[in-house]
């Protein structure tokens, strides 16, 4: 399957039960972010969705101010946000956001949310991910060791 950075293709990849490596596809990429790639690599019992998601509900932690978990210099976090306010008006089909579906934090994705917003989008698509709960009541394999 071609891992495209597109919201076409991690749709594609999630309609074929490939949402994760497009996930790492897309992390590793131009652009790409390696320190949630990495993370995410190592870890097997992760469920991945993709959902179209409230831009008003998901926690940036990087942005043009001190406060982020990792801030950006004002007129370099502008100038990228404006570049691509430009590409969504000329028909930029972005990839997703990558929220951690627990705690709502945006890991990837930042300088994209603000463009959609002042593009004028107040949903958009997120790939969300949380750690597969362990298997409790029905249904669970029976050990006969016992």
């Amino acid at each position: 399957m071609n891992f495209a950075p597109t919201s076409s293709s991690a749709r594609e990849a999630h309609a074929a039960g490939e949402l994760a490596e497009w996930s790492q596809a897309f992390l590793r990429g131009e652009g790409g972010n390696t320190g949630v790639a990495n993370p995410l690599r190592e870890r097997e019992d992760d469920v991945y969705i993709l959902a179209d998601v409230s831009l008003a509900d998901v926690y940036p932690i990087s942005g043009p101010d001190e406060d982020f978990d990792w801030p950006v210099a004002p007129a370099e976090y502008e100038q990228k946000v404006d570049a691509m306010v430009r590409s969504l008006e000329d028909g930029w089909d972005a990839p997703p956001l990558l929220v951690h579906m627990h705690t709502l934090r945006l890991v990837d994705g930042n300088h994209r949310r603000n463009a959609l917003l002042r593009a004028g989008r107040r949903t958009y698509w997120a790939v969300m991910w949380c750690r597969r709960p362990p298997l409790n009541g029905r249904g669970q394999p029976v050990s006969l060791d016992e």
